[in-house]
């Protein structure tokens, strides 16, 4: 049986070599088609509505609601004095306007969500000549803004004067002002953004003021802005692994062979993703590499297997075709593992999951094409090694006999064996399943969405977690949480029942809920105005208790409001629907889960009243929207694990034919995945929606390496009929590919620990201690596993006493 399979994969080679011409035109036209793709159609950048699953119910709400009561897309700028003073002064009331006028300009802007202590639209409620009476908060200043002392000295009253201006417009401490800006996720120009900020900030900006600004849209205005900085730390990567290619090969072969493989497989994925309209968000860059060791492993193992035939045969032509008829169904497994692991990706619901599920199992069918046909017949035109060279390769630990090379890695394959011998095997075993058990526990207490955006991306002292954290200390908060309060029928929000569930709710989210420093509402309005038409007593400031005069208050809003200016509040004209915003100083997953949660009991005694005019939806905001990803990104880590690994599993022993088999190459993956959260955990990185396709992808490196372990030993098995030796020429050539393969991607990944984006440093972390478990996952675990529940092609010969290794390794 296994004679007849090596003839027709022989079979499928020397055809590959009879056509070559045709094949590489072929491969020729088709990377030129995607190369023009990329060229002409694919673009690097965020869009914020793939990275939301649409078909959850607080995404729903958002997008029901956002152009009623605004965009979550909000951006702040906070002007901050540096001198010590505070920003009751006509220059800095100056710049505050200033400011507030500029982002009204810029590209992208919701101008109705464009607020700040000097917009007309906040506004003060005050007792006038005619009663009470709206106006903007810098009433009477003339020009809009206080612009001498007298009238900076009764802002400073009325700003003490009005509630939910000071912790919201001007920090508490009086020394910073804000200005807040809401972007449509739609189309918003990123790169555009960063400069146009950056140079308004830059305007107001002198050495007692300084600008800092947060929010979701600078935050990914600065990934735009590093987007140049990502791709050379990517390009530095791949010339450390051409850079090791060299080393280790010495030749043009081992160069061109893997590098030609690599760059063609990615032509053609980013290819591909350019012709589905696909755009590549710049935190997924890191996917790439993680695919490019795919296209490497595959390629130096056929690379060292041609070596390796070719020492032997001494005829290049019959040498690639033994050498790739062997590797061929290895790789095909490996690859379809591959490509499987990464299409299941697609279970997630979030638009960007499935994209790049899509891309990268079709890259991954670029990688087989290039290995498995491409390589070859690159093969046939190259010069065949020479003489010497062919005389190097025959002793299987290095390229040369007596190398320091060949010496340490004998040593450590004398370790290696020892690990799966009669005795120590066991021991083996029992690390194993101590790791395995560890999966429940990581399983437990991995974190989800553990950190801010923010602060899972950038360094705690970048300058936007620096504003971030001024926006949390200085005000009531950087986020928010929006309640929406939905009518049952028209002017539900008219009704004073309504107002005191809304007054309630603020009330109880401010008192239940941790880190939330205030809460906003139409209610707060009602009830200030309700105590100016008492003289400003402060035991009025409630929600009146008969309907004339709750009439009058909102013929006054209506009066006293620009079009669109009370929108952010309420439906108008029909009064229908309203919200309540609560403003977190600080938040994570289990704080937002908290919040909705006890949310969620206060809503349902609401929602079961048949009284009640109104119904309380969840949730809105940046928080509902990050509790909504957080939600998927949790449910589709475990599901796709499960497809992921249940479906290796099934592939696997359909291939060996053996179960035995399949549990012996899987347990090695799931150990590393076990570390790889261990890791997570230790090193406070949190699983969240950019982390996500990392640890999903990386499963197929791992799982690689053990598929093309075991076709090894399974084939060394058939031919010596002895296990020990079979180990033995196992690892001395397909183990010392899978070692280099996996110290080349770790030495690659060096430039990412010096990256000045915190995510890409801790996932270049995270690969390498992947890239480390999954090669000893492979070379130590592996024949440890296969020597303790001996699959059927060991069962079917006897073992023997232990070998003379140094007399094999270098005869």
């Amino acid at each position: 049986m296994e004679e007849s399979g090596g003839k027709f994969w022989a079979s499928i080679v020397e055809r590959q070599l009879k056509y070559r011409y045709w094949v590489m035109a072929g491969m020729i036209v088709l990377t030129l088609f995607f190369a023009q793709e990329i060229f002409f159609k694919l673009k690097i950048e965020t869009n914020f509505f793939e990275l939301y699953p649409p078909k959850h119910q607080y995404i729903q709400l958002y997008k029901e609601f956002r152009k009623m009561f605004g965009s979550a897309n909000e951006m702040t700028i906070v002007l901050k004095r540096t001198d010590g003073k505070d920003i009751y002064n006509p220059v800095t009331m100056r710049k505050l306007d200033e400011l507030t006028q500029g982002v009204l300009k810029i590209k992208g802007v919701n101008p109705l969500q464009v607020t700040s202590a000097t917009h007309p639209k906040v506004k003060q409620i005050m007792i006038g000549q005619l009663g009470v009476d709206v106006q903007p908060l810098t009433y009477p200043a003339v020009k809009g803004y206080p612009s001498n002392e007298e009238e900076c000295d009764i802002f400073r009253k009325t700003v003490y004067g009005q509630d939910g201006i000071r912790g919201f417009f001007i920090s508490l401490d009086d020394k910073s002002a804000a200005v807040y800006a809401a972007f449509w996720e739609e189309g918003l120009d990123f790169d555009y953004l960063f400069t146009t900020v950056n140079e308004l900030t830059a305007s107001v900006s002198d050495e007692a003021h300084e600008c800092q600004v947060s929010g979701y849209p600078m935050l990914y205005a600065w990934m735009a802005h590093y987007k140049l900085q990502l791709m050379l730390v990517l390009l530095v990567t791949m010339l450390l692994m051409m850079v090791t290619l060299i080393v280790y090969f010495r030749s043009l072969r081992g160069l061109v062979i893997p590098v030609v493989s690599g760059i063609l497989s990615g032509i053609w994925g980013l290819g591909f993703a350019g012709v589905m309209g696909y755009n590549i968000d710049p935190l997924l860059l890191v996917v790439p590499v993680l695919l490019s060791a795919r296209a490497l492993s595959h390629s130096c193992q056929c690379m060292d297997r041609f070596h390796q035939e070719f020492a032997v045969i001494g005829d290049k032509n019959k040498a690639i075709v033994k050498a790739y008829s062997a590797v061929f169904a290895p790789c095909l497994v490996g690859g379809f593992t591959d490509g499987l692991g990464c299409l299941t990706i697609c279970i997630a619901t979030i638009p960007l999951m499935q994209k790049l599920a899509y891309v990268a199992s079709f890259w991954v069918i670029s990688i087989l094409m290039c290995v498995t046909i491409l390589n070859p017949i690159i093969l046939s035109f190259l010069p065949a090694p020479p003489i010497e060279e062919k005389v190097k390769v025959r002793n299987w630990l290095g390229k040369r006999k007596f190398s320091v090379w060949s010496i340490v890695y004998q040593k450590i394959m004398d370790f290696i064996l020892g690990l799966s011998g009669p005795r120590m095997k066991w021991v083996t075993l029992g690390v194993i399943i101590v790791l395995v058990s560890g999966g429940f526990y990581t399983a437990m207490h991995l974190k989800i969405g553990d950190s801010s955006a923010g602060g899972a991306i950038l360094y705690s002292d970048h300058p936007y977690n620096v504003a971030a954290k001024t926006m949390n200390e200085g005000f009531l908060g950087d986020s928010k949480l929006v309640v929406v309060l939905k009518g049952r029928e028209k002017g539900a929000i008219k009704d004073q029942q309504t107002l005191n569930t809304m007054e309630k709710l603020g009330d109880f989210m401010q008192n239940n809920i941790p880190n939330v420093g205030g809460t906003a509402s139409l209610a707060d309005m009602v009830r200030n105005i309700n105590r100016m038409y008492h003289d400003g007593v402060p035991k009025w400031e409630m929600v009146p208790q008969d309907s004339k005069t709750l009439g009058q208050i909102y013929f006054m809003l209506a009066g006293g409001m620009a079009p669109g200016e009370m929108d952010m509040k309420v439906s108008m004209p029909d009064y229908t629907d309203s919200n309540v915003t609560a403003y977190f100083r600080n938040y994570n997953h289990a704080t937002i889960k908290q919040a909705i949660e006890k949310t969620s009991e206060f809503a349902q005694t609401v929602n079961a009243d048949p009284n009640s005019k109104v119904d309380i939806k969840l949730a809105g905001g940046i928080l509902g929207i990050l509790a909504a990803v957080n939600e998927e990104v949790e449910w589709s880590y475990w599901a796709i694990f499960i497809v992921i690994f249940t479906s290796i599993f099934l592939l696997c022993a359909i291939t060996y034919r053996s179960w035995k088999a399949a549990l012996i190459l899987i347990l090695p993956v799931y150990v590393s995945q076990v570390v790889c959260e261990m890791f997570m955990m230790l090193n406070h990185i949190d699983l969240n929606i950019d982390s996500l396709p990392v640890a999903s992808v990386g499963v197929g490196v791992g799982i690689d390496y053990g598929i093309y372990l075991m076709s090894r030993l399974k084939e060394e098995c058939a031919k010596t009929n002895d296990f020990e030796l079979a180990k033995l020429m196992a690892l001395t050539t397909t183990g010392k590919t899978i070692m280099f393969t996996a110290i080349t991607l770790m030495l690659a990944l060096i430039p990412w620990l010096f990256s000045s984006i915190k995510f890409q440093a801790e996932m270049g972390i995270l690969i390498l201690v992947l890239m480390v478990f999954n090669m000893i996952g492979a070379i130590v675990f592996l024949p440890a596993l296969t020597a303790v529940f001996k699959p059927n092609f060991v069962k079917r010969m006897g073992t023997t006493e232990p070998i003379n290794k140094t007399a094999i390794a270098v005869g």
